[in-house]
């Protein structure tokens, strides 16, 4: 079986008024960096939704199972493991 790239379209409800804070507290703490140089990330970009200013969209792709599997149990997903429990509601992941 080949490997194949995976999309992850990640929507992030955040606690009223913590958008922009989640996204400062994640370049800070080096999340950011530090997932964009894990192997394997194609992409990882925030974007935040023009009509509701406690959403947050992240697009992240990633170039196979094993690449992602590896992130999921990496130190900066524990990072922002911490940060969504500080800032975030609620996130809902869609898988292509």
């Amino acid at each position: 079986m080949s490997s194949q790239k995976i999309v992850l379209n990640v929507t992030y409800h955040m606690k009223p008024g913590m958008r922009e804070k989640f996204v400062e507290l994640v370049r800070e703490q080096g999340v950011l960096a530090g997932v964009r140089a894990e192997r394997g990330c194609l992409q990882y970009e925030y974007f935040a939704a023009l009509e509701d200013p406690d959403k947050l969209f992240l697009l992240e792709c990633w170039e196979d199972e094993a690449c992602l599997d590896a992130h999921a149990h990496s130190e900066n997903m524990e990072r922002l493991k911490q940060l969504k429990e500080q800032c975030a509601l609620d996130t809902q992941i869609r898988r292509y």
